[in-house]
């Protein structure tokens, strides 16, 4: 079937076709004023259809982005807006473009590709995984943690977009798999018109070290972001929503999965839910892993990496990893074939995983998602930085 797809890169006069098969997907009507909004959009982005005689039958979109990976700026596609006609499904037209997608963004020199899954099996087999989870609160007022006097203020209104931007670049790079947020992601995606009231919490020197974005209404408090940088601004932040106890019943907010809150709370048993949020690809091996600050190291490390990818074949082969003692790597296809004994056999979704921060090598070994002789496979948990997954954003 996959040799009468035709593909095409849409442009701007396919957008009322485009928009009309997501309202169908995804159960929408799209109002006038948000129209105008999404056709600039849709202009940004790289969006590919499958047609058949004549007519689009299933699209994706292909969105440039920026992800922070230890601290790293890499270059991510990110998928989105992923949509079939019914009378076209079960016809592999999504596995097609989702191959063609990844040509592209191969092309593009985007390592990595994000998506938000309706399935994550789907996804699986075509060699995204989970790289994130995150936790989400139900706190109720009688829960909240104790006020706390801190030095600095909290401002009320609407801050300036650097402030704003300043903390969360900050916070950011703490994070693996972060959006680096440009202006336009800032206006569109994250202050968009009308939504949450905004505060800042300013350290006695005057600098902003946290920022929550949140709504009040039903007698809920609801954040959107909450954005620390050190515990005094964390105390301040909390205060703050503690001192609209007389408004409100409950608070919600989502933080990363390995946050502390219920712990520092005088009664833990609050609401608390692990959520499984994005799904990661790497889309090169060579331009990922090139660009991967590993940790350094006392000598250096070579190790043999089997790389199973039925779905991006540039990725597929034994690649010959070389770690200098800097954290710098080198990584090339190996130019004969090396015996199992000697190397660490891994699919695509395994070491994207691993690269990732959101599992560990020794821990993959364990439920047999990595094999390979267990001093390579130590060599590469102690090659890989510990640092956390979070994604604050969604596409």
């Amino acid at each position: 079937m996959q040799n009468e797809m035709e593909f095409r890169k849409l442009t701007a006069d396919a957008f009322e076709e485009c928009m009309a098969l997501s309202e169908y997907a995804f159960q929408f009507v799209m109002k006038e004023e948000q129209r105008e909004k999404r056709q600039k959009q849709f202009e940004k982005h790289n969006v590919w259809g499958v047609y058949d005689d004549g007519s689009l039958g299933a699209k994706l979109h292909l969105i440039p982005f920026q992800t922070y990976i230890h601290g790293r700026s890499f270059d991510m596609g990110g998928i989105a807006g992923v949509a079939t006609w019914p009378e076209y499904r079960r016809k592999g037209w999504v596995a097609g473009l989702l191959k063609h997608i990844l040509e592209e963004m191969n092309r593009n020199k985007q390592s990595i590709s994000f998506l938000h899954p309706f399935a994550f099996a789907f996804y699986r087999k075509y060699g995204w995984e989970t790289y994130i989870e995150y936790k989400k609160y139900k706190v109720p007022i009688s829960h909240l943690p104790a006020k706390k006097q801190t030095p600095g203020v909290l401002r009320r209104g609407n801050p300036d977009l650097d402030v704003l931007k300043s903390v969360y670049n900050a916070y950011a790079e703490r994070y693996n798999g972060m959006l680096v947020r440009d202006d336009a992601w800032w206006k569109d995606s994250v202050l968009t018109e009308g939504t949450s009231q905004k505060a800042v919490y300013y350290d006695e020197a005057g600098q902003a070290q946290g920022y929550i974005l949140y709504e009040v209404k039903e007698r809920k408090f609801a954040i959107d972001e909450i954005i620390h940088l050190n515990e005094e601004a964390r105390q301040a932040l909390w205060t703050f929503i503690a001192n609209h106890d007389s408004m409100i019943e409950e608070v919600t907010l989502q933080a990363p999965a390995s946050d502390t809150l219920a712990y520092q709370l005088d009664n833990p048993r609050i609401q608390q839910e692990i959520i499984p949020y994005f799904m990661a690809r790497i889309v090169s091996v060579e331009q990922f892993i090139s660009q991967y600050p590993f940790a350094s190291q006392d000598s250096p490390v070579q190790i043999a990496l089997q790389v199973k990818d039925a779905h991006a074949p540039w990725n597929e082969g034994v690649w010959q990893l070389n770690v200098a003692m800097n954290g710098t790597a080198s990584i090339w296809k190996a130019s004969e074939p090396a015996s199992e004994d000697q190397t660490v056999q891994m699919d695509i979704q395994s070491l994207t995983a691993v690269l990732m921060g959101y599992r560990r090598p020794a821990e993959m070994a364990e439920i047999g998602r990595i094999n390979g002789p267990a001093e390579a496979i130590t060599a590469l948990e102690n090659a890989i930085p510990v640092r956390e997954t979070y994604l604050l954003d969604f596409f």
